[in-house]
Order: structure tokens, then sequence, then C-alpha cells
């Protein structure tokens, strides 16, 4: 009915009044009125925001960073402790120090650890550390353990060495977190963590700085071959000169000034002039012929050397491109973030850490020839099975296929599904038989 509760589609929304003016009564719907605010919700939601602002403000003052929430550093931890000489540095003075101080050397004797091992931890420190002061190392052991290619048990003795050494400070332990620490981890990275690892700080004193040999600056010399080629170009000028000598001595017209004869200044300007043609003609013929690299290859080299800076040659990028040819890398089917891959499995599997552009970490020295470097890694890997690439297509070639099974599966199991027209002929007949079996019954109605 209209007017009426019962009839309108929406009762929550009007309501009946009642007014009794001049004795007659009339239906007029209301306006919803929003409830009036409830205080203590509102306080509630206030103290909700109050506490996510200084939860923020608490993780931002902390200074955290990465996938986990570290512990806060307390103030004038790292006052008296000097910051370090930069990655590179630091991990040549390690090596020194581990093996040409006294302290070192009773240092890993005691704490029974090898020379190698202590430096794979510690490239997995810095790696970890902040780039400019060496500080704010958050991470596990089981984390740099990992990294590090080691057991949790060699990071803790190589720890105890850098400790022993005063170029690793242990500035907060871990522990479990308290109070509003979980609610901080929570907001920090959005999951649930219930301990925190102790945080290091990498330092270079002054006595290691010291003590350490600075790594002698590299000598430029000249190429073997660019000496013999001078010496090649001077020996042909002299014979040259000698052969026109020879030739003029033999025949007076060649001391006049008869433009056209073989001795005069013209002609030899011209065959110095067609020397130089040719010779450049043949340099351009070879760098032709160098640069002339397949296009899958140069492509493989490009994204190498993108993910791998390490091996990015000082020159033109198609040094590179011989490495991958020298090599026998077929880059018709490894690609460059293959190759790449394949560099990083064997790295960890040896034990060691990626070098930077310029810095090898694993020994602090300088990589002299990315190209030499980068023959030594790929000559050492096998290339001849199935790349990443192909592994991933033949996969989703699969996946594909399988899909494409249960497609055809699912239309065959619809083709043999009833039609509605069929599902509507069995009812009929149904009902038709029903009708008949109750006709016949004792005590039915005989047609």
């Amino acid at each position: 009915m209209t007017g009426t509760v019962q009839g309108n589609p929406y009762p929550e929304s009007a309501s009946l009044t009642r007014s009794s003016t001049l004795g007659v009564s009339s239906d007029t719907p209301m306006q919803a009125v929003d409830p009036a605010p409830d205080p203590e919700w509102a306080a509630l939601v206030d103290a909700a925001h109050r506490n996510v602002n200084e939860l923020e403000h608490f993780n931002h003052t902390s200074g955290q960073r990465g996938s986990s929430w570290a512990l806060p550093v307390p103030d004038g931890a790292y006052r008296d402790i000097p910051v370090w000489s930069g990655k590179g540095a630091w991990l040549r003075q390690v090596r020194h120090v581990i093996t040409d101080t006294d302290i070192g050397r009773t240092a890993v004797k005691q704490h029974r650890i090898g020379v190698e091992t202590m430096i794979a931890v510690a490239a997995t420190h810095a790696r970890f550390a902040d780039s400019t002061t060496g500080r704010d190392v958050t991470a596990a052991v089981a984390t740099i353990g990992r990294a590090a290619g080691v057991s949790e048990s060699a990071v803790q003795r190589a720890r105890r060495v850098l400790r022993d050494v005063g170029m690793g400070h242990e500035v907060a332990r871990g522990r479990h977190l308290r109070g509003n620490e979980f609610m901080a981890a929570e907001l920090h990275h959005g999951g649930h963590q219930r301990r925190a690892a102790s945080v290091w700080a990498l330092s270079s004193p002054r006595w290691v700085i010291e003590a350490t040999p600075q790594p002698a600056a590299p000598q430029r010399r000249t190429p073997a071959r660019s000496v013999h080629r001078a010496q090649t170009h001077q020996q042909r000028r002299q014979r040259q000169q000698a052969a026109a000598a020879k030739a003029a001595a033999s025949n007076p017209q060649l001391s006049g000034h008869d433009t056209l004869s073989f001795g005069s200044k013209v002609l030899e300007k011209f065959s110095r002039k067609r020397e130089l043609t040719k010779r450049a003609q043949t340099r351009a013929g070879a760098t032709t012929t160098n640069t002339n690299r397949p296009l899958h290859t140069q492509r493989a080299a490009a994204q190498l050397a993108q993910l791998a800076p390490a091996l990015t040659p000082d020159g033109h990028i198609g040094q590179l491109v011989d490495v991958l040819v020298r090599t026998g890398v077929d880059t018709t089917r490894w690609t460059g973030r293959d190759i790449a891959d394949a560099l990083t499995r064997d790295t960890q599997n040896r034990g060691w850490t990626w070098p930077d552009a310029k810095i090898w970490n694993t020994g602090g020295y300088s990589v002299q020839n990315p190209v030499r470097y980068a023959h030594m890694r790929l000559s050492r890997i096998d290339f001849t099975g199935p790349s990443p690439s192909e592994q991933r297509a033949r996969i989703d070639a699969q996946r594909r296929a399988e899909q494409a099974a249960r497609a055809t599966e699912a239309a065959e199991a619809r083709s043999r599904a009833a039609s509605a027209e069929h599902r509507s002929a069995m009812r009929a007949n149904w009902r038709t038989l029903a009708t008949r079996a109750s006709s016949t019954r004792p005590g039915g109605v005989q047609e």
C-alpha cells in the first residue's frame, strides 16, 4: 500500500508521522537524520592516528631501510668509531692485517678461520654497509652466511676477528622486539617480525691505514704492436729512400727538374699519398671486417655489460663480443641475461663475490683488464646445455599445451551436455509417463 511502511521499498529511509491538526491525520515521510557522533569512537580514532604518526616518526628517526626492521642505534654509539676508507680500501686493509700483522694472524689462528673465508665474510659485510661511512650493517648472520657461501659459525668467528683487530664494532646487540617495536616493524615492511639482528659498523683505524701499503699505480706501457708497427714503417721509408737514391745515381735525368720523371718530387708526393690512401683503406677494411659481427651477439654483449659492469671493456664493446665468440657462447640460444645468470651461479658455487666496476672485492685488487677477466670467467662455464631462456620457453610451451588440452576437454564436455530443447522434451516425457502411471493405479480413473 502506498504511503505505508509495507508499500515503501526502502522502509528504513522514511518513517510515518501522525499529525492531529484539526482532527485530520496525515502520513508524511521524515528526512533521515544522521545519528549523533559517538565521543568514545572519535577518541579511539584520534588515538589511533596519533599512534601511527608516532610510529612513522620513530621509523624515520631510527633510519629504517631495507626489507627488515633494524634496531635503533643509541645516541653517541658511533662517536668513538672511525669511518672506513672505502669499500675496496677496507678490504685491502683486512687482507693486509690478517696476513701481514701479528695481531691479525693471532686473531685468525685463535678463532680458527681461513684467510679466504675471512675475506669472503668481510666482503659480504662491506656489501651490506653504508658506502660512505661503512656503518649500518643490519643483515642477519644467516643472510650474510648465504651471501658469502659459508656457515653461520664461520660468520660469527669472522666477526670476532674483526672485533679483535678493531675493524668491526657491534653497536647494537640483536634481540627480540619489545613494546611498540612490533607495530613499527609491521608499519615499515608490512610483515610480522619478532627479532632484529645486530647492528655492526666497519671501521678503518689509523694504525691500520698507516700499516697498509698503498697499491702501486699502473704504468702505461706502449703496446708491443704499436712499437713493431712504427719500426716497420721506418724500415720501409729507409728502403724507399735508398731505392730512390740508387735510381737517381744511375739515371742522370732524375737530377733535373722534370716533373714527370721517376725521381721528381711530384711523383714522390703522389706515391706517398697513394700509399697513405691504401693504408687507410686497409685499416678501414680490417675495421669493417672486425665490426661485422652478428646482431644477436652484439645484443648479448650489450645486455651482459649492462648487467655485469665489471665485464665492461675500457674501449669498444666489440671486445666483449669477441670474447663471446672465442669462448664459444651460442648467442642464438644464450641472451645477455642468461650469461649473467650463469656467471652469478658460478660465482656462488665457487664461494666468490662479484667485483665492482673497478674493484675486485674478494682480493681488493683493481680489475686491470675486464676483457681478460671476462674470458677467464666465461671459459670455465659450460654453455652447451639449454639456456634459461630455452628452459623458460619449454615450460611456457608445456603450460600452453596443458591449457589448450584443458580447454579442449571443457569444450568436449560442453558439447556432450544436453541442449535446452532436449531437456525440455525429456521433462515433458517424464510428466506424461507420470500422468499415465497415476491414472493406472488401483482406484484411479480409467480413461
